[in-house]
């Protein structure tokens, strides 16, 4: 396929765009801009520098002088306190957890033998393997499922573990 191009297609193509006659005007002579860099003061060469520039020193106590440094040292010293000390209530909180767990399954181990086995073997958990942890919060479960679904039967439970202590 053969383009014909019209011949004012052509002109308005080679014929140079207004942007571009701007950058054609002439340049300042290198003495015009010799007197305009001349006019800039230059930190390199100029006399009237400090002598103590480009010789701070920053010291440790400066840092902790700042008020703003202070504060947010003393609320990252919170923050780790605080943190160290909620780890303290958890570990705790699960370690009440477990053993709450484990009396409970040693209860119904004892007294309610067939309701329990009939759980652990729709669970899988005396035939399976696994860990203290799974088994843990296998029982954990199972106890809030009686707490809700028969109440009556969870408060047994839990006067009877309070008779074995």
């Amino acid at each position: 396929v053969a383009a014909v191009l019209q011949p004012s297609a052509v002109v308005a193509f080679t014929t140079p765009h207004a942007h571009l006659q701007k950058l054609s005007t002439p340049l300042p002579s290198q003495s015009q801009l010799f007197e305009t860099v001349n006019h800039f003061p230059s930190l390199l060469t100029s006399e009237t520098l400090p002598e103590e520039a480009f010789q701070d020193q920053v010291s440790l106590s400066d840092i902790t002088s700042d008020p703003v440094m202070q504060a947010s040292f003393a609320a990252a010293a919170v923050a780790i306190i605080i943190l160290f000390v909620l780890k303290s209530v958890v570990s705790k909180m699960d370690d009440a957890v477990e053993k709450v767990a484990i009396d409970f399954d040693r209860v119904m181990k004892m007294k309610y033998q067939k309701k329990w086995e009939r759980f652990m073997v729709e669970e899988g958990g005396e035939t399976a393997i696994m860990d203290e942890g799974d088994r843990i919060q296998m029982i954990v479960e199972q106890m809030e499922t009686y707490q809700q679904e028969e109440p009556a039967f969870y408060e047994r439970v839990m006067r009877d573990i309070e008779r074995m202590q």
